[in-house]
């Protein structure tokens, strides 16, 4: 960013390079939520970012975490961001922001997704929704269970956000 002077010691801030394309971003982390301590450890694998992926700026990384006890296990995917103008021919600016979140695990034969939806309306705050998802699972400002499918957080800040997969809820 650069700050012109202007007469009367006033400031305009010119945003120069991507971050006047930007928008709502958050630090990701993917979770699973464990009703009881499994007889094993089991390692989740999560995939950041899939075919679906559209309007998304930053998609995060994928990333692994070892579940050993019941409760909440977490691991940072990275940052996320929609891309919130347009450029090169597309329509960002108008078109729903989508970004794929999937896990698999080592045993149990737990697997998922995620379609979030991220927006930074105008004068407001940043936004997330999630839909197509597995059941339960839910979209948290805390490393604790909710039982969130959208939320928002404050401009200008990055979160964090938790994605909580709930898996074998309902088997």
């Amino acid at each position: 960013m650069r700050v012109l002077f202007l007469a009367a010691g006033c400031a305009l801030m010119v945003m120069t390079g991507t971050a006047a394309l930007a928008g709502a971003g958050a630090n990701m982390n993917a979770c699973v939520y464990l009703a009881v301590t499994p007889a094993q450890p089991i390692t989740f694998s999560f995939t950041a970012g899939g075919s679906a992926d559209h309007c998304m700026n930053d998609i995060g990384h994928d990333a692994s975490v070892v579940a050993s006890q019941a409760g909440v296990s977490c691991v940072s995917v990275g940052y996320v961001e929609e891309k919130g103008s347009s450029s090169g021919g597309d329509t960002c600016a108008t078109d729903t922001s989508t970004w794929i979140l999937s896990y698999s695990a080592s045993a149990g034969g737990y697997s998922g997704s995620v379609q979030a939806h991220m927006s930074h309306p105008i004068f407001s705050s940043n936004h997330i929704e999630i839909d197509n998802a597995s059941p339960d699972t839910y979209i948290c400002s805390t490393g604790h269970l909710c039982n969130s499918t959208k939320l928002t957080w404050d401009s200008g800040t990055q979160g964090p956000l938790y994605m909580i997969f709930e898996p074998g809820a309902h088997n």
